[in-house]
C-alpha cells in the first residue's frame, strides 16, 4: 500500500473538487470513483446542453416552480459536493501521516468542504431573493389560463405600454402622473418592434366611446382638477392615471382602474390594443441608480433643478458618476427663466430620461449585478407596477431576446411635427399603422419628426418635418453620447 505525504493528499483532495473522483481512483477505490466520475459527466453535459439553449430554457428560470426546483437542487449539490471532498480525503489514509501532517490536511480538507458549499448557498439564495422579487413585482393571474403553445392567441403584435411615473413623497394621497409615456409594438414572429412616443402634454385625449370616462368629460374635456391637487386635467394625457385613481365613482372601484384607464385611453389615441403596461417609478429608479452604485453620464452641461427652493441644486457639467438623486434630476429639470443653467422642455426631458435609462442599462453587467443582486431586487420592488402576469414570464423572456437581436424602429408623436395642444388624432393613427406596417419590411425606421401621413397613409416629408429632421438628428446624437463608451467596462 501507496504511503500517502500530506501535500499528496492536499492535491488530490484538490484535484476531486474540480473532478469527483479522481482522488478514489488514485487510492485504487476504482469502481466508486468511476461511478462519481461518470455522475460528474452527466451533469456536465446536461450544463453544455442547458447553456447552448440559454435562451429558450431562460424563461423557465424566472418561474416559481423552476426556482424552488433550483433552490432544493443547490442544497443537495452543496452537500454532495462537500461529502465529496470529505470521502476523497478519507479514502487518501490521512491517518498513516504524522500528527502535524493530520492537522493541516484535515484543516484544508474541512476549508474545502466549506468553501464548495458557498456557491450553491449563494445561487439558492439568489433564486429565493429572484423569486421573492418576481412574486411581488408580477402577479400571478389564476382566472387567466396561458396556453404557452399559442401565448399570444393568435395575433402578430404584443402592444405594451412603457410608462415613467412620478411617484414621489410629496404626491402621496394625490395620485401618479405619468410623464413618461411609451408604446412598443412587438411582432411577436420576428420581435421587429416601433416605440411610440407620446408627450405627456396631448391634450383633449380620446376616451372609449360609452365608457364612463367618455360620458363625464366629452369634448372639449376642460374639466380641471380640484385646487391642491396640482395643475392638470382629466384630458390630458398624464393626467388620466391620477384622475383615474382618484375618482372611482367615474372610473369605477377595480384596483386596476387607473392602468386600465390609460391602456383604453392610449388604444383610443393609437388605434391598437394595449395589452399590458409597465410603470417605473422614477423616485424609486433613484434607489436602483443608488443600489448600482451611480450611472457614469456625459452630462454636457451644468443643470439645475428646485430653481428657488431648498432642496435645489446643480448637476454640473462633464463625464459624471451622478447618485440617484442626481440622475433623477438631471432627467426631470425643466426651464428655470433668469438660471445660467439648463432646464428642459418636455422633449428634451424625454431624451434625458431615456439617456439615464439606457445608462443603467450599460452599466448593469453581470458582476454589477451579482455583487449587488439582493439591493438590486429590494430596490426593483419598489420601483415597478405592471399587469403583466408571471405566468407569460416565461414566454416574454425568450421574445425580449428576440427583439434585442431585432430591428427597432421609433415614432415620436411629438412637437414640432405633431401639436399635442391640438393633436389630430385620425392622422396619429395612420402614422401608427404605416410605421408597424413598415417595420416588417427591410427599409429605413419611420420616424415622427419626418413623417406626414398622405390620404393614404404613407408617410411623405413636409418643410417642417425636413428641418425638425436636423433636430432630431442632433438629438439622437446627444442621446447616443450621452453615456461614455466605458460605462460599461
Amino acid at each position: 500500500m501507496r504511503r500517502w505525504t500530506a501535500p499528496s493528499v492536499i492535491g488530490w483532495t484538490l484535484a476531486s473538487v474540480v473532478v469527483p473522483g479522481v482522488a478514489h481512483l488514485r487510492a485504487g477505490r476504482k469502481r466508486i470513483g468511476l461511478i462519481m466520475m461518470g455522475i460528474f459527466g452527466v451533469l456536465l453535459i446536461s450544463a453544455v446542453i442547458a447553456l447552448i439553449n440559454a435562451n429558450a430554457l431562460a424563461g423557465l428560470l424566472l418561474d416559481p416552480i423552476w426556482l424552488s426546483v433550483i433552490t432544493g437542487l443547490c442544497v443537495v449539490g452543496g452537500l454532495a459536493w462537500a461529502a465529496n471532498v470529505i470521502s476523497s480525503y478519507i479514502v487518501l489514509r490521512p491517518a498513516k501521516l504524522d500528527k502535524w501532517g493530520q492537522i493541516g490536511t484535515a484543516s484544508v480538507a474541512g476549508v474545502l468542504a466549506v468553501s464548495v458549499v458557498l456557491p450553491f448557498g449563494l445561487i439558492a439564495t439568489t433564486a429565493r431573493t429572484s423569486d421573492d422579487a418576481l412574486g411581488s413585482v408580477f402577479k400571478s393571474s389564476p382566472s387567466q389560463s396561458i396556453d404557452h403553445k399559442d401565448p399570444w392567441r393568435g395575433r402578430d403584435h404584443l402592444n405594451i405600454a412603457l410608462l415613467g411615473g412620478d411617484g414621489a413623497n410629496s404626491r402621496k394621497g394625490v395620485g401618479i402622473r405619468t410623464d413618461s409615456i411609451n408604446v412598443v409594438s412587438i411582432d411577436v414572429h420576428t420581435g421587429r418592434s416601433v416605440v411610440l412616443a407620446l408627450p405627456r402634454e396631448m391634450e383633449n385625449v380620446p376616451f372609449a366611446p360609452g365608457s364612463a370616462l367618455a360620458r363625464r368629460f366629452p369634448p372639449p374635456k376642460n374639466f380641471w382638477l380640484p385646487p391642491g391637487q396640482g395643475r392638470g386635467s382629466a384630458d390630458l394625457l398624464n393626467g388620466v392615471w391620477e384622475y383615474a385613481d382618484q375618482h372611482p365613482e367615474v372610473a369605477g372601484h377595480s384596483a386596476n382602474r387607473a392602468p386600465e384607464a390609460l391602456k383604453s385611453t392610449l388604444g383610443q389615441i393609437l388605434g391598437l390594443k394595449i395589452d399590458y403596461y409597465m410603470l417605473v417609478n422614477m423616485w424609486g429608479v433613484a434607489r436602483l441608480i443608488d443600489a448600482l452604485g451611480g450611472v457614469t453620464i456625459n452630462v454636457e452641461q451644468d443643470v439645475c433643478y428646485g430653481v428657488g427652493r431648498s432642496d435645489g441644486g446643480v448637476v454640473k457639467a462633464g463625464n459624471r458618476t451622478l447618485d440617484g438623486n442626481e440622475a433623477l434630476w438631471y432627467g426631470r429639470a425643466r426651464d428655470h427663466p433668469g438660471s445660467t443653467c439648463a432646464g428642459a422642455d418636455n422633449s428634451t426631458r424625454m431624451r434625458r430620461q431615456q439617456c439615464v435609462m439606457s445608462a443603467m442599462l450599460t452599466q448593469l453587467n453581470p458582476s454589477n449585478v451579482l455583487l449587488k443582486f439582493n439591493a438590486l431586487a429590494k430596490a426593483a420592488k419598489q420601483t415597478f407596477l405592471t399587469d403583466i402576469p408571471r405566468d407569460l414570464l416565461q414566454d416574454l423572456v425568450p421574445l425580449a431576446q428576440q427583439v434585442k437581436g431585432a430591428r427597432v424602429s421609433k415614432l415620436n408623436l411629438v412637437p414640432p411635427a405633431y401639436n399635442p395642444a391640438y393633436p389630430d388624432y385620425p392622422r396619429i393613427r395612420k402614422a401608427v399603422k404605416a410605421a408597424i406596417t413598415r417595420s416588417r419590411g427591410t427599409g429605413k425606421p419611420v420616424r415622427a419628426e419626418t413623417a406626414t401621413p398622405s390620404p393614404t397613409g404613407t408617410p411623405t416629408a413636409t418643410p417642417s418635418a425636413r428641418q425638425s429632421t436636423k433636430q432630431s438628428s442632433r438629438l439622437d446624437t446627444l442621446d447616443s453620447a450621452c453615456v461614455p463608451a466605458k460605462a460599461g467596462a
